[in-house]
């Protein structure tokens, strides 16, 4: 069971295990950052306080008639090394920005790549499905990883002014030792009561509104209450130019509105939201409180320390600066702590993604390099379900590929057909039964080196918004000719001569203005284009021609023999039509392997699962009289 992550009350020394796992990946990405950034935020943090006392001797130095001359001087190279100490800080800052943008990319697209290199399966998987919806739910707020990294710095900050608040204002704090008038010493007392109570109601407030705020529900309906969930529907890219023409056509923004600006009116939200924000309003109440008090508070002591006769005026105001930054500086530690705790949770399930183990076993065996394509697949018993549920999608599949063969395999949607695919190209492990390659168990074989066997075009096929020639040779480099002619045996030859810019055409416009958008005949035959030209010894086809007017589907099974030469092919259609072009077909019914033979063997079982397959089709291109329509593809 999902745990509710973010409502969780977790302990002090949960939430430091937390900060300490995100914070350590953060270091093993640059290890110079921290350490860097630290020197900067010291230089930083020295400038007030060297501002500070600076005035303070300024003012002693008026009020004691010192020579001009040398407090000219004095002033002069103080002033050198402020600017000095400024110009190294934001220096040295300006750079490790440049390191902390880095390690954002970076951290970004290890997430990214770890989605690409992970276990097909596991991407399909509930555990992983659950856990990718918390991040997109978490890049919802903050800035990611920048969030850990600037808080982190605003936290050192503070620590660095505690120090230095300690050290300039030690000096001058000892005059308050040595005064006799209590009236300082009790306004300190009062003035350390009110911070310390304002301190906590402040922490509790800001906790109650974090913990509204960021509270998340299980439920639709209970989603409906939250804001964040709007924003999640929002991120999905709902309302793009792609689905605009069905809003438009049907009307659905209404619908849509339901997930969206209706839910800023949901009763349960502003009720929720009040809360959290009467929470932020009191939490802020109380650091406004603690900000004025500490203000008043620290000049009204040194005055009266000031009237006793026991402190001069530089060391008023090097006192009364120096408690004032040392209190500002506890508070922001304190609400520091809060954030960065909430910054490491949102991050832990980024980190647990990237952690995420393989768990298919890669194999250790070469596969064998024939230049003969002498390869051969059998699937003994093989029974399959997918992750997360209890229905077995293949059942006891056994069938065997010979080399060179054409096989089509048919059957009705959900009956295994492209499952089996998959199991094929091992991006699944069967739950029962083996598959074998030459006899040996596919498991066994190292699996980058068998996923080269096959070349697929799958259902759900992806094509990328880079050059045309890029998106068929799926590289940077690529042989042109052989590119231009996989186009045309596949054929898109016509459409590529339209090209002003040929093969060097860039799909799409996301990273060129100049890209084409393509219609999803064309998108198909590129695809195939991509299949042939791997020129692997098994080439998988899973509803290649869906999208494809008759006469291109035609011209595609028409030089079906000439495309796959002597690979061995498997090629899934609904449309029985292709089936002829293939010399056995496999008909799949509810997971199971039903039938088995060519075309004219099948066609004749009246009672098999084929005949009625083919006859419901074959009616819808017959005249009245039930006779063959002339040129029709199907019969």
């Amino acid at each position: 069971m999902e745990t509710d992550y973010l409502m969780a009350k977790l302990s002090f020394r949960e939430h430091l295990k937390n900060i300490v796992k995100v914070l350590k990946y953060g270091y093993e990405m640059d290890k110079s950052y921290f350490p860097v950034m630290g020197i900067s935020l010291l230089l930083k943090t020295a400038v007030p306080y060297m501002e500070l006392m600076l005035s303070a001797y300024i003012l002693d130095g008026i009020s004691m008639h010192m020579d001009n001359r040398e407090l000219f001087t004095v002033i002069m190279a103080a002033v050198s090394v402020i600017l000095l100490v400024q110009f190294l800080s934001g220096t040295i800052r300006n750079r490790m920005e440049v390191h902390r943008e880095e390690i954002y990319y970076r951290y970004e697209s290890e997430s990214y790549a770890k989605i690409l290199e992970m276990d097909y399966a596991r991407i399909d998987s509930p555990e992983v499905k659950r856990l990718k919806d918390r991040i997109r739910k978490d890049r919802n707020w903050g800035a990611g990883i920048n969030s850990l990294f600037w808080e982190v710095n605003r936290i050192m900050e503070h620590i660095f002014h505690l120090i230095g608040a300690a050290i300039v204002g030690l000096p001058a704090a000892g005059y308050l030792v040595k005064s006799k008038a209590p009236a300082g010493w009790g306004i300190l007392i009062v003035l350390i009561v009110v911070l310390t109570v304002s301190m906590c109601l402040q922490v509790h407030y800001r906790k109650q509104g974090d913990y509204l705020r960021y509270h998340e529900e299980k439920t639709v309906e209970e989603k409906e209450e939250m804001f964040c969930f709007a924003w999640d529907f929002a991120g999905q890219e709902t309302f793009n130019y792609k689905n605009g023409k069905d809003v438009r056509i049907y009307e659905s923004y209404d619908l849509m509105k339901r997930w969206t600006t209706e839910v800023l009116q949901h009763t349960g939200f502003r009720k929720m939201l009040l809360k959290s924000s009467f929470g932020d309003g009191m939490a802020g109440f109380f650091a406004a409180m603690m900000s004025g008090a500490v203000s008043g508070a620290s000049y009204l002591i040194v005055a009266v320390i000031a009237l006793a006769g026991t402190i001069t005026i530089g060391n008023v105001v090097r006192f009364a600066g120096c408690l004032g930054r040392f209190l500002e500086a506890a508070t922001g530690l304190i609400n520091g702590w809060s954030a960065l705790a909430l910054i490491a949770r949102k991050q832990l399930s980024t980190l647990e993604l990237i952690h995420l183990q393989d768990e298919m076993y890669k194999g250790k065996i070469p596969v064998e390099k024939r230049s003969d394509g002498e390869y051969s697949i059998e699937f003994k018993n093989v029974s399959f379900k997918y992750p997360g549920t209890e229905q077995y999608v293949l059942k006891n599949l056994t069938m065997k590929l010979t080399v060179g063969e054409k096989l089509a395999i048919v059957g009705m949607n959900g009956s295994g057909k492209t499952t089996m695919i998959k199991l094929l190209c091992r991006l699944y492990d069967p739950q029962e039964g083996e598959i074998l390659l030459n006899g040996v168990d596919i498991k066994k074989f190292k699996q980058e080196e068998y996923c080269r066997l096959f070349s697929v075009v799958f259902q759900d096929y992806t094509l990328y918004p880079f050059l045309l020639a890029e998106n068929i040779a799926v590289s940077r480099t690529y042989d042109s000719a052989l590119v231009r002619k996989c186009l045309e045996d596949a054929g898109f030859g016509a459409r590529l001569e339209t090209l002003e810019e040929g093969l060097f055409t860039y799909l799409y416009k996301d990273y060129d203005d100049s890209g084409i958008e393509i219609s999803g005949g064309e998108a198909q035959k590129i695809a195939i284009a991509r299949a042939i030209y791997k020129e692997a010894p098994f080439i998988l086809l899973d509803e290649p021609t869906a999208a494809l007017d008759p006469l291109a589907e035609y011209e595609i099974y028409a030089n079906f023999g000439r495309i796959t030469g002597t690979k061995t092919a498997v090629y899934i259609s609904h449309r029985l039509s292709s089936c002829r072009f293939c010399e056995k077909i496999a008909v799949f019914h509810e997971g199971e392997l039903v039938q088995l033979g060519s075309h004219k063997e099948l066609v004749a079982d009246k009672n098999g699962k084929y005949y009625e397959l083919w006859n419901a089709q074959a009616q819808y291109y017959k005249d009245s009289d039930g006779n063959p329509l002339q040129n029709a593809i199907l019969v």
